[in-house]
């Protein structure tokens, strides 16, 4: 079997994504399954390539999902995959410290682990991320 490439890594993965999109509000199930198997296809690009900020933000999308299932489940596991994919959050955002998106990501993610001081601190870091963002396209459009 051939190895795939970083890209094919990634879009094979969310070409999962989309597709456990489509199928969630039918069959949960298949969807879960369907994101887990994107996170590993994530988790292989992200290794493939870790300086990439894509592929280290993509897989804590998907730790993101897994820890939405665990949570409709009421899995007690659901705080500590959130807790994961936080940390996920703030390695991809190592890698893209000027995002904030990936800042205010990280904060829900804090917040749904039950991590109200870290949720609240990556917040600020976002929206002050974000203000400079927006501040900055007005500034090119003048």
């Amino acid at each position: 079997m051939t190895e795939l490439s970083f890209e094919e890594l990634l879009q094979s993965g969310n070409a999962l994504v989309t597709e456990a999109q489509q199928v969630a509000p039918s069959d949960f199930q298949r969807a879960r399954a369907l994101w887990q198997e994107a996170g590993k296809h994530f988790y292989r690009a992200h290794t493939a390539e870790p300086d990439h900020c894509e592929a280290a933000f993509r897989l804590a999308q998907a730790w993101m999902a897994e820890a939405y299932a665990l949570q409709k489940e009421d899995s007690p596991n659901a705080l500590v995959m959130w807790s994961n994919a936080a940390a996920q959050c703030e390695r991809a955002f190592d890698l893209a410290p000027e995002n904030g998106r990936i800042a205010m990501t990280a904060a829900s993610c804090h917040h749904f682990a039950g991590e109200h001081d870290a949720s609240k601190a990556w917040k600020q870091i976002g929206e002050h991320l974000l203000k400079d963002a927006t501040e900055a396209a007005e500034g090119d459009r003048n």
